[in-house]
């Protein structure tokens, strides 16, 4: 019986079993399994020794491939400013297919034309066929990798192994390296254009799965495009795969790996982004097949593809059922892991093959604003036709044959929807949507269940609130709302104010919201939603929270604290703040001070001013509905791929 607290847990069997099972085939040994059996007595040899060495080398090795292989951390690759043939890599490590362990301890600057070395390394490590061309002159796609190698150094003297033998001097250690190659890709794209060849690249890659230039015992980091040894583009994630396990198909149904998918999915959106920061053309509508051959299942996207005047798209071909939608933004990662489990979307494909795809198109905005264009919109799913609906050359004959048939008639004139206003005013501002690929599966829509009401502590959570009105002695100017409002405004009022960030938060924001809630027009549910969703932002009450820690005596001014909430620029000074270093902050707030408690009665205008001004001083794309999105872009994909790596481990 095995015992599993007591070493190995492997059965000792007599050599006769062994052998008579061997002969059966009811054994199996590997020949890497071989490991000395030290006795007392026996001779202690090199080869001995070594044939050990192998041993625990060859068992690690397996080991590390169990938990995945790819880089673990680090690593990336990126070129350097005013160097067109220079690389740095980050530190980190990773695990080579074959299961090796290659380090850089340290950041690293790699030359590219740096002849003599890259062609020892490629000539060494039998990388590379035939010597073609000097490494200055390098033109096409590169692979660049991790290679483990190691080899001998420090001399000891050797002591004579007979009594007729001389003593020597042997290498006394054996020193593991991590050597830098690149490796050619063998693409058939020779003659097109570098920015061309990297989408079919893409699409050999992610789609057929393709292993050039990929051997088992290196580690890739990235691919370059060199010409005459400049480099043209960088993408690291063409062939970098993050650690995790590589074989997750599904019942051999031709899934591929996760790694490759989260891979893609960070490919295109490198890509996508090189791009539109390189558009020296001006044109901000593009197609998707001008610089993709596929799209992964799920993926951003540019709001400029949609034409907002007639609602027509451009991004995806014609053919395709494109949809534009609205979600909570907390769900998208929800999405994107769920698209993980979809093809991606071959642009390759036949005009007929694109029939059968649908595309949803949404805009990710908080809750509040959810409920908000839920109440302005009938629906929250909106057809998005294609930019060119009339293909003739793409036409059925049958369909040709009814156009013919049809009479023409003077359509009436167009009548604007207000709907589309509202949609219109969502994707103002924004520059960045995500799509995903739907599935498709015939279901039926009905209603599976019954809705539940949810009880709460109502009672002590109104009281709450009404004790926090009457400690700011707010209570006179929310009678006097409430006497405006509607019955449903005023539950929209409760729900704003019972909300953590005004109950726990800054009383300044509090008494803002009020102040803007007293200044409108019409008090309906629509117009409470408005204001809220400004007071309920995800990041909303960092800033004010940074303000009232570094200066604690300033907030209890009175006549500073009545200037803020009635300028109308609570939300705005927050962003700002929160975007702001501490030095910065206490300059600032000099500032806002001198003209918040001056005493005149024009001070929230100053104030409401002072802000605008200093917006305008800031880079204003770091309070675009935008660069939150972007910026929440890699934190979305990288927060799905840790989730999943803390599951596998």
């Amino acid at each position: 019986m095995i015992d599993l607290t007591s070493g190995a847990a492997r059965e000792l069997i007599g050599l006769d079993e062994a052998s008579d099972q061997l002969l059966k085939g009811t054994i199996v040994t590997d020949d890497r399994r071989r490991r000395p059996l030290w006795f007392d007595g026996r001779f202690l040899d090199a080869a001995a020794l070594s044939s050990e060495q192998n041993y625990f080398l060859g068992r690690q090795s397996d080991i590390s491939r169990v938990a995945g292989v790819g880089v673990v951390s680090g690593l990336m690759v990126d070129n350097i400013d005013n160097k067109a043939r220079t690389v740095s890599i980050e530190t980190g490590h990773g695990i080579t297919p074959a299961g090796e362990l290659v380090v850089l301890p340290e950041n690293l600057a790699v030359d590219l034309a740096d002849v003599p070395e890259v062609q020892k390394l490629d000539a060494s490590f039998g990388l590379s066929e035939i010597p073609r061309q000097a490494s200055r002159n390098r033109s096409g796609l590169y692979v660049l990798a991790l290679r483990p190698v190691e080899f001998t150094a420090d001399p000891v003297a050797s002591y004579p192994t007979s009594i007729n033998g001389a003593r020597s001097v042997e290498d006394g250690n054996i020193i593991e390296a991590t050597a830098i190659t690149l490796i050619p890709y063998p693409d058939q794209g020779a003659r097109v254009e570098l920015n061309q060849r990297r989408k079919y690249v893409a699409r050999e890659i992610f789609i057929e799965e393709s292993k050039k230039a990929q051997p088992v015992g290196v580690l890739p980091l990235a691919m370059i495009a060199l010409n005459l040894g400049v480099i043209q583009w960088i993408d690291n994630f063409m062939v970098r795969r993050e650690v995790g396990a590589r074989d997750h198909d599904v019942f051999g149904l031709g899934l591929s790996p996760r790694a490759l998918r989260e891979a893609y999915l960070k490919q295109y959106f490198n890509q996508l982004s090189e791009h539109t920061e390189s558009n020296v053309s001006g044109v901000s509508r593009f197609i998707a097949a001008d610089y993709f051959a596929a799209l992964p299942a799920a993926g951003p996207m540019p709001a400029s593809a949609i034409n907002t005047d007639d609602f027509t798209q451009a991004y995806f071909p014609s053919e395709m059922d494109v949809e534009l939608s609205i979600i909570p933004e907390d769900e998208l990662a929800a999405l994107i892991e769920d698209s993980y489990s979809l093809p991606p979307v071959d642009l390759t494909l036949e005009s007929d093959e694109f029939e059968s795809t649908s595309i949803l198109i949404v805009i990710p905005v908080n809750r509040t604003k959810v409920r908000q264009l839920s109440l302005s919109l009938k629906k929250l799913i909106k057809p998005l036709k294609s930019a060119a609906p009339g293909l003739i050359a793409k036409r059925s004959p049958i369909a040709a044959l009814k156009q013919l048939s049809l009479r023409r008639i003077q359509g009436p004139a167009d009548i604007t929807d207000p709907a589309e206003n509202i949609w219109r005013q969502t994707l103002q501002g924004v520059e960045n949507l995500w799509y995903i690929r739907r599935r498709n599966i015939s279901y039926r829509e009905e209603i599976v269940a019954d809705p539940v009401i949810l009880n709460r502590q109502e009672e002590a959570i109104e009281d709450s609130v009404i004790e926090l009105f009457k400690e700011m002695e707010l209570t006179k100017a929310v009678g006097s709302i409430k006497r405006r409002a509607t019955t449903a405004a005023e539950a929209e009022l409760m729900r704003l104010f019972s909300s953590p960030v005004m109950l726990s938060g800054s009383k300044i924001a509090v008494k803002a919201a009020i102040n803007e809630i007293s200044d409108l027009q019409t008090l309906d549910r629509l117009s409470i939603m408005k204001v809220a969703e400004r007071f309920t932002e995800p990041e909303f009450g960092e800033g004010i929270a940074k303000l009232e820690k570094l200066n604690p005596d300033i907030i209890k001014n009175k006549k500073f604290i009545d200037s803020l909430s009635a300028s109308g620029k609570l939300p705005e000074i927050d962003r700002l703040v929160s975007s702001l270093i501490p030095q910065e902050v206490g300059r600032f707030t000099e500032e806002l001070a001198s003209v918040a408690s001056s005493g005149a009665k024009s001070q929230p205008k100053k104030v409401a001013t002072l802000i605008t001004e200093k917006l305008k001083t800031i880079d204003s794309k770091s309070f675009t509905i935008d660069s939150r999105n972007k910026s929440a872009i890699k934190k979305i994909i990288s927060g799905v791929a840790a989730n999943t790596n803390k599951i596998l481990q």
